[in-house]
């Protein structure tokens, strides 16, 4: 096990994801169990399909969630970063045809955090991004939009991502 943190500030893990849950429901943070409506649930959970379609589904299901919670600046930006996590998660955890990715976002203490979780447990290194060759875009594009950001590796990789809240307009 090893933990990265890019960031000065320790940040706990979120917890109370369990696998199995169904992809489209809203969970209350701490209390995995209790069943909310998406609108009034501070967190949202989702399970996708390792594959080609990954990034595309589990930003849909941000955008369902988040709709309507942030502002349009901070919107796209959540948006942008789950494509980039989900995108590395695919191409880089070495996964099986039936692994899964989980996908959660959190809106608490002023910050969207989200978490993009697959069964690799590969270093996750920034490297410079090759504007000619193209790659290293997308830990790039975290670290520059992201308050703080960082990894943990516990038989599975989890790449987490903090972004300061703005309100909706």
């Amino acid at each position: 096990m090893w933990r990265y943190d890019a960031t000065s500030t320790r940040v706990p893990p979120v917890t109370g994801g369990a696998p199995g849950r169904h992809p489209a429901r809203a969970v209350v943070a701490h209390q995995p169990h209790r069943m909310v409506s998406p609108a009034q649930a501070r967190r949202m959970e989702v399970a996708v399909a390792a594959g080609h379609q990954a990034p595309a589904v589990a930003r849909a299901a941000v955008e369902r969630w988040l709709s309507g919670r942030v502002s349009g600046t901070l919107f796209d930006d959540v948006r942008l970063l789950v494509s980039e996590l989900v995108t590395n998660s695919v191409r880089h955890a070495r996964m099986t045809g039936d692994a899964t990715i989980r996908v959660s976002i959190e809106l608490a203490d002023g910050v969207v955090r989200l978490e993009v979780e697959d069964p690799g447990d590969s270093a996750i290194a920034a490297v410079p991004p090759d504007r000619e060759h193209g790659g290293g875009f997308g830990l790039y594009l975290v670290e520059t939009l992201a308050k703080r950001w960082g990894s943990t590796h516990e038989g599975n990789t989890c790449v987490w991502a903090e972004l300061a809240v703005s309100p909706a307009t």
